[in-house]
């Protein structure tokens, strides 16, 4: 089922007449927008226009909830707090539209937040977290947490299945629900959700950065790039085509460094991590019970591992580098990163355009999963004041659903300078962009057992091709054994009253 919804939504988005970021088919994708007719509710004889600004959800309207205080524990990390956190008017737009968001949902639900700052530190949050979870401590109605972390902390049993609470919606277009269903241990239950409601998760998705100016000097028309997206052609191969083609040895030494023109630059950590992740290939199953089992070992790892190698250190398509200085300096065709690296180009002086990653063969899917599992979501602490989870419920949905309407949009508008009104082929891009939004379990489970990287560790630095294998055959034994043991210590939980 989720394979056709998504087949679904990669055929409506190839459409080139539809209205710009609108609906991509399944949960995951945003299914109206800001100006065009996508829906049409029939009151009595007439048709009412649904926009995404005016997508309702589901709360009651008389939801009223006496001024109970909700206090919630948010991750002091600089993006996090600034973005999944409360927020002041500055004139910022981005900025504006998230606290008119908590205050609208404030004055709905007659709430108040109490917003507690968390420690900034990628470890040091999560242990103010378990140490507030192992005490049984009800300081906090709901944590906003990194996911990776939420899923660690998630599968020891410290949170409430929010699959079936009160007033939380799954099946709204402002749920990520393609990334919680691969990131969840048991898929019958949801222990931390998210969505719109954090832009972090946004910010971690897939997005290719190319030189308009540099592809249509070397190739004659950009729009060739962006059908090959639309007809699902967009594939590894194709891009370690364009990154041969255009390697130009600008200083005539002989050799490619960062006064070359290359395909792409990389790093270590980021590019293959992030490719790895988003190449469409699904590194896990699922058992009779709905419990993950690794398959990452097999064919198309097995190329992908090569893809790898090649594109790191074959053919002239890249080498080691700053990925943004050398895209800004036109040295680079191609940037691989993630929505937020939209922030740090503000210093180009050429037209770029976004693209997802591409998958490395057309018969899988687009998959939008760079850094997704470090954006956040939310949880539930079971040693929530029991009193007010139902206000806490029904306040993670607005929250949700209000940066669905308002947040997300004024965020694609300032950094990606798209507006929902736009129909143009960048547009439809990041609305495909969207619409992929996922994380390989592999991914999201890597706190717990540790399988996040294992094609950075393979590929990265190898003296040539099919070091993969060698790799998991000496490391295969610990991630099933790590695996088997975080399923069988999840099963013997009581989470009967989650």
């Amino acid at each position: 089922m989720r394979m056709q919804k998504r087949i679904l939504a990669l055929l409506l988005c190839a459409l080139l007449t539809l209205p710009a970021l609108t609906a991509c088919g399944d949960s995951t994708s945003a299914e109206t927008d800001g100006t065009e007719t996508n829906t049409a509710v029939e009151t009595g004889t007439e048709e009412t226009e649904v926009t995404r600004a005016t997508t309702p959800d589901t709360l009651p309207d008389d939801l009223d909830f006496a001024g109970t205080t909700l206090n919630i524990f948010y991750f002091g990390q600089e993006t996090s707090a600034q973005y999944d956190g409360p927020a002041e008017l500055t004139g910022d737009v981005v900025m504006d539209a998230l606290y008119n968001r908590n205050l609208s949902v404030e004055e709905r639900l007659n709430v108040k937040f109490n917003w507690v700052k968390g420690a900034d530190g990628w470890d040091v949050f999560p242990t103010e977290v378990m140490t507030l979870l192992q005490a049984g401590a009800s300081d906090f109605d709901f944590i906003i947490e990194e996911n990776s972390r939420l899923f660690q902390q998630s599968i020891q049993g410290y949170f409430f299945n929010l699959m079936d609470k009160p007033y939380i919606d799954l099946d709204q277009p402002w749920w990520y629900n393609d990334l919680m269903e691969e990131s969840s241990l048991d898929n019958s239950k949801r222990y931390f959700l998210t969505g719109d409601i954090c832009l972090t998760t946004l910010f971690g998705a897939s997005a290719t950065f190319f030189n308009k100016e540099l592809f249509i000097n070397y190739f004659d028309d950009e729009n060739i790039l962006y059908e090959q997206v639309q007809n699902g052609e967009w594939t590894m191969d194709t891009f370690m085509e364009y990154c041969r083609s255009i390697a130009t040895d600008l200083n005539g030494d002989g050799a490619y460094d960062d006064n070359d023109l290359l395909g792409f630059r990389y790093e270590q950590w980021g590019i293959p991590n992030y490719m790895s992740m988003s190449t469409g290939i699904e590194y896990s199953t699922r058992d009779s019970e709905g419990f993950p089992v690794l398959n990452i070992y097999n064919e198309q790892s097995l190329t992908w591992a090569d893809t790898l190698y090649k594109l790191l250190y074959t053919d002239n398509m890249a080498v080691a580098g700053d990925k943004i200085a050398t895209f800004e300096n036109e040295k680079s065709l191609f940037l691989l990163g993630q929505l937020s690296t939209s922030h740090e180009l503000r210093n180009t002086n050429f037209g770029f355009g976004i693209v997802p990653y591409p998958k490395l063969s057309e018969n899988l899917e687009y998959t939008s999963a760079a850094a997704t599992a470090n954006g956040c979501g939310v949880g539930v602490p079971v040693s929530a004041p029991s009193d007010k989870l139902d206000a806490t419920f029904a306040a993670i949905e607005a929250l949700c659903a209000e940066a669905y309407r308002k947040v997300t949009p004024a965020w694609y508008e300032t950094a990606l300078k798209i507006k929902y009104s736009d129909d143009a082929i960048d547009a439809q891009m990041v609305d495909l962009i969207y619409a992929t939004i996922g994380s390989p379990f592999i991914m999201m489970a890597d706190k717990a057992i540790g399988t996040g990287s294992v094609f950075t560790y393979a590929v990265y630095g190898a003296a040539s091709e099919g070091t993969f294998t060698s790799y998991w055959e000496k490391n295969e034994n610990k991630f099933n054994t790590s695996l088997a043991k975080t399923i069988e210590d999840y099963k013997a939980l009581d989470t009967s009253g989650n």
